[in-house]
Order: C-alpha cells, then sequence, then structure tokens
C-alpha cells in the first residue's frame, strides 16, 4: 500500500449518514493527504463492539483511523487500554490513554502491537479536531491540453503506479492528476515541465481562481438558470472568495431574465431562454449590474422534463463574458438532473479560465 493510506474505523450513526458531519469526515480525512483503504462502520451501541475490537486491530497493519461519536469515545479508550494495560488519564473534554504517544483536544495518536491508532471525537456541529497519523505528501494538476494529447509517459506512469496516481477527464479537455509520495511526484514534475505554461498545479481549480484573480483585482459573477446558484456555491464554499466576488444572480423564469438583467423580450420569444442569444444578453447584463470584470451566465434542461424540439434534456448554453469579449459554448451533457448541473459547473469553470490567458503564465512562475 502507498505512503499515507489507513483503515477507517466510525463508530456512531450521524458518522455515516448524517449530511454534514459524514461529508466533512471524508473531506478532512482527504484534505490531510490521507486515502482510506477499507472503512468499517459500526453502531455506538451495539453491544459486540467489545469482542470486535481487538480483532479489527488484529486483522491489519495498516494505521488506523477511529472517528467515535462522543458517547463512544471513552469506550474505545477503555478497550484500547485493557489490550495494552494502560489506564484512562482525564483530558479537557474526553478522556485518553496515559501512554498516548502524541495529543490534541479530542485526538490522540497511541500504539497498539505495532499499529498505530488515532482516535478522533467527532460530533455534529462542533469543529473535527486534528489527525496525528502522518500523511503522505500529495501534489495535484490540473491539465489543459487545448487539443493536444497528454505526454505518452504520463499515462504510462498511471497504469504502472495505479496505488499511487490518479488520472481522471474532469470534462473534455481538462485533465486531473492526482499523485502522492515525494519519488513519484519528482517523476511528475520531469514528465511535465514541457507543459507548465497549461497546467494548474493545486489541488483546487477555485483556490486558483481566487488567487489569480485577487492578484489581477478582479471581480466575478455569475447569471444561472438551470444550475440555481451552484456554480456561486462552489465558488464561496472556497476561503476568499470574498475578495474577488461581491454577488450572482439566479434567474430560473424568463421574467426575472428580462427584469433583472435585461434579457430582452425579442429574445427570448425567437430564441428562447435556453439559447446562444440568451446566454449573452444575461451575461451583459449581470457585468452591468454588478461591475465584475468577468460573467458567466448558464441557461439549460436540467431535466427530467423540459425538453424541446432541437434542444433535449442535458442543452446547455454558458456565455464567458470578460471585459469586452464574449465565448459562447453549447453543452450535451448526460445524467441525471444533478449530473448535469455538477457538470456545467466544472464546464463553465473551465471556461472561465480558459478566458484568462494569463492564468498559466502566473502559476508556472509561482511553482
Amino acid at each position: 500500500m502507498p505512503e499515507g493510506t489507513v483503515s477507517l474505523l466510525t463508530i456512531g450513526e450521524p458518522l455515516r449518514s448524517h449530511p454534514v458531519l459524514a461529508p466533512y469526515l471524508r473531506r478532512h480525512i482527504a484534505a490531510h493527504g490521507l486515502t482510506i483503504d477499507e472503512w468499517h462502520h459500526w453502531e455506538a451501541h451495539d453491544p459486540a463492539i467489545v469482542e470486535r475490537f481487538a480483532p479489527l486491530l488484529e486483522s491489519g497493519r495498516l494505521p488506523l483511523l477511529i472517528a467515535a461519536a462522543p458517547e463512544a469515545f471513552p469506550l474505545v479508550g477503555r478497550l484500547l487500554c485493557d489490550l495494552t494495560g494502560d489506564r484512562l488519564e482525564s483530558g479537557e473534554r474526553y478522556p485518553i490513554p496515559a501512554q498516548a504517544l502524541e495529543a490534541e483536544e479530542g485526538s490522540y495518536l497511541y500504539e497498539v502491537r505495532g499499529r498505530r491508532v488515532n482516535v478522533l471525537a467527532a460530533e455534529v456541529g462542533d469543529r473535527l479536531p486534528a489527525i496525528l497519523l502522518e500523511a503522505s505528501r500529495t501534489k495535484v494538476w490540473h491539465l489543459f491540453p487545448d487539443g493536444e494529447r497528454l505526454p505518452e509517459g504520463v499515462g504510462e506512469h498511471v497504469r504502472r503506479n495505479p496505488d499511487c496516481t490518479e488520472l481522471y477527464e474532469t470534462v473534455p479537455g481538462w485533465y486531473t492528476l492526482t499523485v502522492r509520495g515525494e519519488g513519484n511526484i519528482a517523476r511528475l514534475e520531469a514528465l511535465l515541465a514541457p507543459w507548465r505554461e497549461r497546467t494548474i498545479p493545486l489541488p483546487s481549480v477555485v483556490d486558483a481562481l481566487i488567487v489569480y484573480l485577487e492578484a489581477r483585482g478582479k471581480r466575478i459573477t455569475f447569471a444561472e438558470s438551470c444550475t440555481g446558484g451552484l456554480v456561486a456555491a462552489t465558488l464561496t464554499s472556497r476561503p476568499g472568495a470574498s475578495d474577488i466576488f461581491g454577488g450572482s444572480f439566479v434567474t430560473y423564469s424568463n421574467e426575472i431574465k428580462s427584469r433583472w438583467l435585461g434579457v430582452r423580450e425579442e429574445t427570448l420569444r425567437e430564441h428562447g431562454a435556453v439559447s446562444e442569444a440568451c446566454v449573452r444578453e444575461m451575461a451583459a447584463g449581470a457585468a452591468d449590474e454588478s461591475g465584475a470584470e468577468i460573467a458567466a451566465a448558464i441557461s439549460g434542461i436540467a431535466g427530467p422534463t423540459g425538453a424541446v424540439p432541437g434542444k433535449p434534456v442535458g442543452t446547455v448554453y454558458v456565455c464567458v463574458q470578460n471585459g469586452s469579449r464574449q465565448r459562447v459554448k453549447r453543452l450535451s451533457l448526460h445524467g441525471d438532473r444533478n449530473a448535469i448541473q455538477q457538470a456545467t459547473v466544472w464546464h463553465t469553470l473551465k471556461m472561465v479560465i480558459e478566458s484568462e490567458g494569463e492564468i498559466f503564465r502566473f502559476f508556472s512562475q509561482e511553482s
């Protein structure tokens, strides 16, 4: 297994199904540079936990991360102490084993028969405590080949090292490459050297946009119809968004498109809301109303209904206006409603990135 791979045990129902806590836990683990190899889940009040605990610890050699609901956290400590002859000591909020290798509030690192175990307290509404297991170094590149093929060595490296490299096409013309381990990162950096000016070397392209636009003193806005504000939500999910984003427009109905953004009634009557003409006017109106240098407008048919002749479900028009320049793309997307909406977000971000020709050079000089 590659460096930074762990087994995960969650104890307590919210850790598996809570709409906020469960995704938060997955993001917290990934952000620390850890990859989950196997995931076990037990209910907090399952009486079989006591008899299942030792066999689970002895069944593998990967480091074990245990995320326990507050009611189960003390029990995990007692079970670890029973296996090692240790004792629990009081902490600020939770008891921890006296022989813990390292401890912070709500998190401690322990060793049982040569296996490292990190126990976290995870509660709905609370900030997750620090992960103390060692992470592997991970690097992410976003590649925009502009019609060219990726270097052959990249694909070959991915095929030969599937445990520590991952490559997928986010949308056509945008590849995301994730690499773990110092040696692998060095090899990929060499292979990608000729591509530096078509690459963003940050884990998140949203973060990259925020950094770049803030450095250039530019602001961005959106006019969204079928995505219902999802592009704006994607941007504002990242810290620093307020530096480059003042607001946007969710214009679902034709009436609001006209009233808020100045889309002409003749445009809607002759071309329809899902059209190149409409998104051009939406983008211009959003830029005028917000004062932003960049505006992206979206109108489409996310389904499952709404198809008309010549415009099936999945037809989406995106316009990016950057200064006085506009670019429009018609997308033909597939999947259910949410898949079409999410794919539209990534296509829109790609178009925004490509409208800023200096962004790749900016990051090639920074890296």
